[in-house]
């Protein structure tokens, strides 16, 4: 079996649940025993959609939000907040600092013994991330997990395109294709910037009225109830920026 075969499934399935069984046998074929995947889409500026594919122990995930340990975790910083790249294996030159030490220290209570976490990025200014655990703790499961960061990446890439098509897709503005004109979004920006109908209207040599009827367009299509509220979805979706 090639890889591409191996993850190819994760594209045939129709439901959460299939994602779900799908995605817990690939990644033991990989030798690890348990995963999370998380995606953010920035929707809002302060309550971004969320969605989470568990195969961690739900013990062990009840513990991780009842002690808001996403605020400490280095793998979210890497992967979601700061965007990075790179996957990141555990160890300990990661999880430093006392709270994000105890918090490892717990999770390996519950077979999260030695694992890596993969980020992926998609073209809708969404952050996601994988995170493959196994319970072994031995220097061999270390090795191995080393010796197919190649396919645990794909592994994650894959199924980001299966979340995207099965959950992302059917929100009215969750990855829905949102196409702004250059108008709209040079009246955005103005107003961004703080400027009035007037004084976008100059700047842009059209008149007021149209620079109205650009902003309400742009409104109507993300959803959002008044000008600020426009300015805001359009920054945090990553519709604009300067």
């Amino acid at each position: 079996m090639s890889d591409l075969d191996l993850f190819e499934p994760l594209l045939n399935c129709g439901t959460v649940e299939e994602l779900h069984t799908t995605t817990a046998s690939i990644a033991g074929q990989l030798g690890f025993d348990h995963f999370i995947y998380g995606v953010q889409v920035n929707t809002s500026l302060t309550r971004p959609y969320q969605f989470i594919l568990n195969g961690y122990p739900k013990e062990w995930r009840a513990r991780y939000v009842e002690h808001n340990y996403q605020e400490v975790d280095p793998t979210y910083s890497h992967c979601i907040t700061r965007r990075r790249a790179i996957p990141v294996i555990w160890d300990s030159r990661v999880f430093t600092g006392d709270k994000a030490a105890k918090m490892r220290n717990e999770s390996k209570e519950f077979g999260l013994q030695c694992g890596a976490s993969f980020a992926v990025h998609g073209g809708h200014g969404e952050a996601a991330m994988l995170s493959l655990a196994s319970s072994q703790d031995t220097s061999k499961a270390e090795q191995n997990i080393v010796s197919i960061i190649g396919k645990s990446q794909l592994l994650a890439c894959y199924l980001h395109e299966a979340t995207q098509r099965i959950v992302l897709s059917k929100g009215s503005l969750l990855l829905t294709k949102m196409e702004l004109t250059l108008r709209e979004k040079e009246c955005l920006l103005w107003a961004a910037e703080g400027k009035t109908g007037g004084e976008i209207a100059d700047i842009l040599k059209i008149t007021e009225r149209t620079v109205t009827f650009h902003l309400q367009n742009a409104g109507n299509k993300m959803g959002a109830s008044n000008r600020q509220h426009a300015i805001a979805r359009a920054i945090s979706m990553g519709l604009i920026a300067p």
